[in-house]
């Protein structure tokens, strides 16, 4: 059995640094206009300078580019998934299917509402390595999910509760405050 990774939020260059200094594997973050971290600290910059941080201290970061995309959004995701293919970015954080990444390694959000084996497949089948489930998904459905999914289907959840009022991470009161 693979290892369990600790993954924590960044929103920006000097929190990512704390998570890996208090034990993180891994972070992930995402500049405010492609994640659906609104108030992210972090552009391309600093996106580009803690994922060349992370891998020379032998840590991961996954980019969370997360959000809801309209056709209008595809000229700066494109821009964007090229420079985080070129420093070799882990993996991206996607939930909507046309921010898929030929290159990167796709790990579905929690917001794609993955409860099911079911859904779990359909991602994988069009090339997730990982899936978050969605938070309200109970312990017995994971089970179910575990038992069903591909064997070298990752499977991630959240271990803490949301700070937000959501479904499956849609966060409305935290965007409002």
């Amino acid at each position: 059995m693979k290892k369990p990774e600790l993954l924590a939020p960044a929103g920006s260059f000097e929190k990512a640094k704390v998570a890996f200094m208090y034990g993180a594997d891994a972070v992930y973050c995402g500049t405010a206009s492609l994640s659906l971290r609104s108030r992210a600290e972090v552009d391309d910059n600093d996106l580009e300078k803690t994922i060349k941080y992370a891998h020379s201290i032998g840590k991961k970061v996954y980019a969370a580019l997360n959000i809801y995309a309209w056709d209008t959004n595809y000229e700066e995701i494109e821009k964007q998934v090229k420079m985080l293919d070129e420093v070799h970015v882990d993996a991206i954080i996607a939930s909507d299917g046309g921010v898929i990444a030929p290159n990167i390694e796709i790990h579905v959000s929690t917001q794609a509402n993955v409860v099911s084996y079911h859904a779990a497949k359909f991602w994988y089948d069009n090339g997730a390595k990982r899936v978050i489930l969605g938070r309200e998904t109970s312990k017995d459905q994971i089970q179910e999910i575990m038992k069903n999914k591909q064997e070298d289907l990752e499977v991630e959840m959240f271990i803490h509760g949301a700070l937000c009022w959501a479904y499956s991470g849609r966060c409305f009161l935290s965007e409002y405050l």
